[in-house]
């Protein structure tokens, strides 16, 4: 065990983790390694004193939700893993808070309870409001930065509210993929409807979303570049099926990876640059991940 290790064990303790933390059962890909630690706030105090003392110690850590769009790697990760699991607090108001943990669902539940529209697009999205946050997830031509008020903040030693102007949104990208803030929680400006009209709303997107591959994958791997799906483009240069090691493009929607038993992280980016080589010599494209590499 490193010093790191210890030293983190005195400084949080009762806060529980998991000393070593594996990847493969917890993210939706099934793949990687594993960390050095992982720690499982049940708070804002426990979470911000774990930032703070990493950075004290200058110790390497990630914060993460639900681990869907993420692929570790197959080693070791030289650091330290903080979930936003216990972060689930919503309150509705003018706007509805949402803390960096709550799942969609959960978020979209309490939407439908107290008669508030226009988040349905992320219903049977497998992400928190962090995540969102953090890469404008989106469905439907719809993403988070529509209906985004203002994102709250950990950066610099201190709690921060930036508005959706201060941060850099754009397709599958924002200001936080190039900072060291760590999201809180995010506010969101919903209209006021009837809960049935939620749920019926619910129901459609969620209808769309069952047309997805089924099985272990991190959902759609490659952005759409402006005139073509990537799905597209995979699909055309006839990648469908192609396999490496447990890792096969799936035959249903080429822009998804499925770990079909065994795949390894190794395996999964050997299918991501055969793509990415294959589709540039085809049709001079070059597809930029959404993914994000751990």
């Amino acid at each position: 065990m490193n010093d790191w290790t210890r030293l983190l064990r005195e400084d949080c303790a009762g806060i529980r983790s998991e000393t070593p933390f594996l990847f493969a059962p917890h993210c939706s890909i099934g793949c990687g390694g594993c960390a050095r630690a992982a720690f499982w706030p049940e708070n804002l105090a426990e979470l911000l004193l774990l930032v703070d003392v990493f950075r004290r110690e200058e110790v390497k850590f990630v914060v993460l939700g639900n681990m869907t769009n993420v692929l570790p790697s197959d080693g070791m990760f030289e650091g330290a893993v903080i979930f936003t699991d216990g972060l689930r607090s919503v309150g509705i108001g003018k706007s509805v808070f949402a803390m960096a943990g709550v799942r969609a669902k959960a978020l979209l539940d309490s939407c439908e309870r107290h008669g508030r529209t226009g988040a349905e697009f992320l219903a049977g999205i497998p992400c928190s409001v962090g995540g969102a946050a953090f890469m404008n997830a989106g469905a439907g031509g719809r993403y988070l930065s529509d209906i985004l008020e203002s994102v709250l903040v950990y950066k610099d030693g201190r709690i921060r509210v930036l508005l959706k102007e201060e941060c850099g949104y754009g397709y599958k990208h924002s200001v936080f993929m190039d900072d060291s803030s760590v999201i809180l929680g995010a506010s969101l400006l919903l209209d006021e409807a009837d809960g049935q009209t939620v749920a019926r709303k619910r129901a459609e997107f969620l209808a769309a979303r069952r047309k997805l591959p089924k099985g272990r994958s991190m959902g759609c791997v490659f952005k759409n570049p402006p005139d073509v799906p990537a799905g597209k483009l995979i699909d055309g240069a006839g990648l469908k099926g192609l396999r490496v090691g447990g890792a096969v493009i799936s035959p249903q929607h080429a822009n998804f990876i499925i770990n079909e038993g065994g795949a390894t992280s190794a395996d999964v980016k050997a299918l991501i640059n055969l793509i990415k080589n294959a589709v540039f010599a085809q049709y001079g494209v070059g597809l930029e991940e959404e993914i994000r590499y751990l």
